[in-house]
């Protein structure tokens, strides 16, 4: 079918209402007037939510909504938007190398799906994933899915029997329709994840047999062939994982602990940040390293993730914030949550409105 796009362009009747408003101050004063989305069609925000996007060359920003793709390469002075109903809902979901991958809960065990445009249709993988062997009985959960730089897809995956709890650790090749498991542990919980490259990746997991926070990091440089624990990690309680490059890694969770390794993962060294731990952080290059913090703010690492500084965090009254964090350079990048989007083409010093919930957009 050929594909329709809708070209929408800021509205200049929004702007003489503002210009016209009586009193001390006008809305104008009070909200910046470029850029913004068109109020008129509210396209991207009224009923709808931002689920992805990212930032590429010359500022183009490409995306998904609940309700369709969008682009635009003029701080949404335009954009395109096409139409189409994204399966936002449970499972675990993963972006990369131009591919979207969706495993979705079914019964005991899970379907794996994937797009490769941008979500507009989706194709099912139709190869069994899971081994009976492993997992005749019990449940297996997706928790996360990545993309990794071959084109592959690794699913970290929690498989319980009653109280008893497995982590597998499964690498699909959708072209070629196979897959394989990578990893194995058994009475274990998995955490998190983090590919390097094609060879070198981390898994964190807590084992059963110690205390709850006694966290495992395992690491392979052979693809997944083989894995060993290079450190065991104490009071840790329910970690995420950052690899900045093969030698940097970030380990941080939601109650403000953040610790650095420079040796692959051997050891770490905690690490303070001002105003709070890492509630999500991207490492743009082997030195900057970008993070949205617990207690909202915004703060940046020009030495691979050791020392931290503050961003700020507040242009034209309006905070900076959201849940996700997408850097093209060191110097650009772009903050998002569900309705509202920021842009910095300066590393972070300074920041655009791209989308916002503005009040007078809903009146």
């Amino acid at each position: 079918m050929k594909n329709t796009f809708k070209s929408i362009a800021t509205s200049v009747g929004m702007a003489a209402t503002l210009l016209g408003c009586n009193g001390d101050g006008t809305l104008l004063d009070l909200y910046p007037m470029d850029p913004i989305v068109n109020p008129e069609t509210r396209t991207l925000i009224r009923e709808n939510r931002i689920v992805h996007a990212q930032l590429g060359s010359r500022n183009r920003i490409s995306g998904i909504t609940e309700g369709g793709g969008f682009s635009t390469a003029d701080k949404f002075r335009s954009f395109q938007f096409e139409p189409y109903a994204f399966p936002v809902g449970q499972g675990a979901m993963g972006f990369g190398n131009g591919l979207i991958v969706h495993a979705i809960p079914d019964g005991s065990s899970f379907v794996l799906r994937y797009s490769e445009d941008n979500g507009k249709t989706w194709d099912t993988y139709g190869q069994s994933i899971l081994d009976d062997e492993n997992t005749m009985q019990g449940t297996v959960n997706v928790l996360k899915l990545l993309v990794v730089p071959d084109g592959s897809v690794w699913l970290l995956c929690q498989h319980h029997i009653g109280t008893a709890r497995k982590v597998l650790l499964y690498k699909v090749d959708l072209g070629a329709e196979k897959s394989s498991l990578l990893a194995m542990e058994d009475n274990a919980t998995a955490l998190d994840i983090g590919v390097a490259d094609q060879q070198r990746a981390w898994l964190l997991c807590s084992m059963q047999h110690g205390t709850a926070d006694n966290v495992h990091l395992l690491k392979t440089a052979n693809g997944g062939s083989a894995w060993s624990t290079v450190c065991v990690l104490e009071d840790t309680h329910d970690p995420r994982l950052e690899i900045v490059d093969v030698g940097t890694l970030l380990i941080h969770n939601q109650s403000g602990q953040v610790l650095h390794s420079a040796d692959g993962g051997s050891s770490f060294a905690p690490v303070s940040i001002p105003g709070g731990g890492i509630a999500a952080c991207e490492a743009v290059s082997l030195d900057v390293v970008y993070a949205l913090l617990i207690n909202g703010k915004l703060g940046k690492s020009s030495d691979g993730g050791k020392t931290w500084s503050a961003l700020g965090t507040n242009t034209h009254g309006i905070d900076i914030s959201g849940t996700t964090l997408h850097f093209y350079s060191e110097q650009q990048g772009i903050v998002y949550g569900d309705d509202r989007m920021f842009l910095t083409e300066d590393g972070g010093h300074s920041w655009d409105v791209l989308v916002y919930p503005y009040p007078y957009m809903f009146d």
